[in-house]
């Protein structure tokens, strides 16, 4: 037992020099100026820092390079976004990616608009629904809602009430619709994805494969024609500007 004790001490102190170790290394990389605090956090080994809510609401979080183009698209909007509503990017991404894979003008047969896909009566009266800052906010407000009031900070609940509504969060999980099951499935996959830091998602690939490279083909024809209209002086621009990143 006493062997046990002490092979156990050994083993800690080993683990708390080698946290140490990295500790210091990427210390010195910080104070050289050869990393910057978000490239840091991107190669912080210890996955379990990369979750919790604080990691859900770390607007400064690295965005993950294993979104479809159509999606990285985005990547200056999602990252301003991400500091606007308090969230980390890949949460927007996800989401995006899943709902409308990038497409300002996708519209779902039960009537959700736009890059997250937010149903009309999140809107106010008057409001372009389709704007993409103005989908953003509004998907953002319901995101919110689902992880701080209906999820208990889970995330993978919280995205299942994004998907299917509150009621989801109090009911078994083999109880949901089968897209908020499947909703559930591909998002927490991505998120484990990015909380391993990974380049590359398996969870995205079998997405793609399973329908959603369909949606990112229309997302990126959407993109070329809004491109085309914001570019040319007889085309209209209000819609067009809107969805260009930056503009």
């Amino acid at each position: 037992m006493r062997e046990k004790v002490v092979r156990r001490l050994r083993m800690a102190r080993r683990l708390g020099l080698a946290v140490l170790i990295v500790i210091a290394a990427l210390d010195v990389l910080f104070i050289a100026g050869v990393l910057s605090p978000a490239e840091i956090k991107a190669l912080w080994p210890f996955v379990a820092l990369r979750s919790g809510p604080h990691f859900i609401t770390d607007p400064d979080a690295p965005l993950a390079p294993f979104y479809a183009p159509a999606v990285l698209y985005w990547r200056d909007s999602i990252e301003r976004w991400a500091r606007e509503y308090t969230v980390n990017p890949n949460v927007i991404a996800i989401v995006m990616q899943i709902e409308s894979c990038g497409d300002p003008d996708a519209v779902s047969s039960a009537g959700a608009m736009g890059l997250m896909q937010v149903m009309p009566f999140h809107f106010e009266n008057g409001e372009n629904m389709i704007n993409p800052e103005t989908n953003v906010r509004r998907g953002m407000t319901v995101f919110h809602e689902c992880l701080s009031v209906f999820s208990g900070w889970d995330l993978g609940l919280a995205l299942a009430c994004y998907n299917g509504g509150p009621s989801v969060t109090q009911r078994a999980f083999n109880t949901w619709a089968r897209e908020t099951q499947s909703y559930y499935r591909w998002a927490t996959g991505m998120w484990s994805d990015v909380r391993a830091n990974s380049n590359s998602s398996a969870t995205l690939d079998n997405w793609l494969a399973s329908g959603g490279a369909r949606l990112c083909q229309e997302a990126e024809r959407t993109q070329a024609a809004h491109a085309s209209a914001y570019a040319s002086p007889e085309g209209g621009t209000s819609l067009a500007s809107a969805a260009v990143p930056g503009s």
